[in-house]
């Protein structure tokens, strides 16, 4: 169904699509990207505590059966080997900003992947700094929301200036994430991230390499000039694992440690 909203105003969206009514007016929803190979999720119960914690910190109220073995049962219907899922979940219809009830919905999506396993970027990628937005730190920020414009300036940016990403800054100029990724640092032998009080998203793949990766990691705030001393830089996420950085502001970086780390990780998973 096309909508054409500049011929004529609607009251309230057709079906089906005004189920999405607080999802497209509000944002008011979460989601979750995740992977899924040969069948299997990695790091599926980190996804789901922290859906579940987003969901209980912004209020949803949780059918009974509404668990983890639940929303699997779901994922496996529309995923069965090789795939990149998107779980969204929003409030249920009704109420302007204050809403009538707080219920959850949710969709399911899947992408076919051609790979069963994370892959190692050889060339690694290149990562600029995003200018245009900064990004809050608040009881909010650790969450994956609907709400993504600034990620999207941020990409929009990137890929303007010809990197690969950008990191964005927090409203106290310092480094807080990429535009989908954590963000990791070697400096003299140390193993490095963003602390999560700067404002970033908890990433599943960040507390994987926190856990189980083998090396102890130290979370401090850094700004961008710190960041440019950096021996190695890396970016982890749910979906594309552990992402080298070899190029950062122009400055041509190593990725030997990481590549040890990725290594180690990747038969952990």
């Amino acid at each position: 169904m096309t909508i054409n909203l500049n011929s004529r105003l609607y009251d309230r969206l057709p079906e089906p699509v005004d189920a999405l009514q607080r999802a497209v007016y509000y944002g008011d929803g979460l989601l979750e990207s995740m992977c899924m190979f040969q069948g299997r999720i990695p790091l599926w119960d980190k996804h789901w505590a922290r859906l579940h914690a987003g969901l209980h910190v912004f209020g949803y109220e949780l059918p009974p059966g509404w668990d983890a073995g639940f929303m699997l049962n779901e994922i496996h219907k529309v995923a069965s080997n090789n795939a990149r899922i998107r779980l969204i979940v929003w409030r249920s219809p009704g109420g302007l900003y204050l809403p009538e009830g707080n219920l959850p919905q949710f969709m399911l999506t899947a992408t076919e992947l051609p790979f069963g396993s994370f892959q190692w970027l050889d060339q690694g990628i290149t990562l600029g700094v995003c200018r245009q937005v900064r990004l809050a730190a608040d009881a909010f920020s650790g969450f994956k929301t609907l709400n993504a414009l600034r990620y999207v300036a941020g990409i929009r940016e990137a890929r303007a200036n010809d990197w690969d990403d950008a990191v964005l800054l927090n409203a106290l100029e310092r480094v807080c994430e990429a535009t989908s990724s954590n963000i990791f640092w070697w400096e003299a032998g140390q193993l490095y991230t963003v602390p999560l009080t700067e404002g970033c998203v908890a990433g599943v793949m960040r507390s994987a390499v926190l856990e189980k990766a083998g090396y102890a990691v130290q979370e401090k705030p850094v700004t961008f000039a710190a960041l440019c001393q950096a021996d190695e830089i890396f970016l982890t996420n749910a979906v594309r694992g552990i992402i080298p950085v070899r190029i950062f502001a122009g400055k041509l970086l190593a990725n030997l440690k990481t590549k040890m780390l990725f290594d180690t990780l990747a038969g952990r998973l």
